[in-house]
């Protein structure tokens, strides 16, 4: 195995400097304005957008995208330490963002470091992007309307698993957020029998809903569409018969599963179970996307990590990642190759695994190096 180029050092003095700048999403100025000044110091130029997006290129030729997200969910109840603080406890990085996902940024900015000390054969567009968690799609479209690339990697994925190969992840599943709106009659409850509860009519439509069968695929990597029911409310008062109950059904479908027969689904069933008084609305949705396996940029990933003496598989990511829109609306091949540590998005007392951090780091450097020899 190759004497690893990332230095262990800097990227841990990295990620706790990113960690200490509170970045919620929608209020990045503080860290991109920290990440520019950074990237300046290496000699780079960077830009930063209206909406705190921070992008800087190196070299020139083929060109390779590296992107990972400046932004973070709110830290929620229970953190048994402050979650800006950002300590070095046992081979852990604990803080807001740690791995989600201010390990990919503090990885690429240590990628840069040691790429400006290089003879670069190609390009390398460093784009670290705001509002990821908050899924303003402004943010997006601002970024998508300047971006040209051959290739990109995702820093927003788990390089390892707790057991197993080194995934390489090459696709994502779309995401759907349907609002069902369950009719009833309202009526005192000391006569429930004179109005039709909302909430009962609901349970039907659950009860169905949980015996769906979903599709799956084998190749490139072994996926399954699933889907959920994720949130219940009523507008209701404690002796009234509730005449709405409303859902929420989350469906995360097959890369090319199409989304208006994902829709079409949900109304057969809801019109099985619920036959009237009920409507139905698509809230959100994002697509997924699927890669070939011959694409350039996988093999060089493949190689890389085999250099490094890991034994490498493709994946479907189960969630909903970045890379998606960079694939469908840039059309940038791209594929996911991470240091974020399993298990550590949106938890409180958040961590990061620093081998997770080096060696993911490690493995985007040499696939950049890989790719822009082939």
């Amino acid at each position: 195995m190759a004497k690893f180029l990332c230095s262990r050092k800097h990227l841990i003095e990295n990620l706790l400097n990113l960690v200490r700048i509170p970045s919620l999403s929608g209020s990045e100025e503080a860290i991109a304005s920290e990440v520019s000044r950074q990237l300046e110091a290496l000699g780079l130029t960077p830009k930063t957008d209206s909406h705190f997006n921070v992008q800087a290129e190196m070299g020139s030729g083929k060109t390779l995208l590296l992107n990972a997200h400046l932004d973070t969910v709110p830290p929620g109840k229970g953190w048994s330490f402050n979650p800006y603080k950002g300590k070095l406890v046992g081979g852990r990085i604990y803080g807001l963002g740690a791995s989600d996902n201010k390990s990919g940024a503090a990885a690429m900015l240590e990628i840069a470091r040691v790429l400006s000390r290089k003879d670069l054969e190609g390009k390398v567009v460093f784009l670290f992007t705001s509002q990821e968690e908050s899924g303003d799609t402004r943010a997006r479209k601002e970024v998508m309307k300047r971006l040209k690339a051959d290739a990109g990697v995702c820093l927003d994925t788990c390089l390892r698993q707790p057991q197993g190969a080194a995934e390489i992840v090459v696709g994502c599943r779309s995401i759907q957020n349907f609002t069902l709106q369950v009719l009833g009659k309202a009526y005192h409850s000391s006569e429930p029998s004179l109005g039709v509860n909302a909430i009962y009519r609901a349970v039907d439509f659950i009860e169905a809903f949980q015996k769906l069968r979903y599709p799956s695929i084998k190749k490139p990597a072994e996926a399954s569409s699933v889907a959920s029911v994720t949130t219940m409310n009523t507008d209701g008062w404690p002796t009234r018969i509730p005449d709405l109950c409303e859902l929420t059904v989350n469906y995360r479908g097959l890369p090319g599963e199409e989304m208006e027969k994902i829709q079409a689904k949900i109304r057969r069933l809801a019109e099985k179970t619920l036959e009237k008084d009920f409507r139905l609305k698509l809230r959100h949705r994002r697509k997924g996307y699927l890669l070939s396996l011959r694409e350039p940029i996988y093999k060089a990933a493949e190689k890389a990590l085999a250099e490094m003496g890991l034994r490498s598989t493709p994946v479907v990511s189960k969630g909903w990642i970045d890379a998606a829109d960079f694939y469908n609306r840039a059309a940038v091949p791209i594929i996911g190759l991470g240091t974020t540590t399993h298990g550590q998005a949106h938890v409180k007392d958040e961590y990061e695994e620093v081998e997770n951090l080096h060696q993911g780091a490690e493995a985007v450097l040499r696939t950049v190096l890989t790719y822009f020899k082939t």
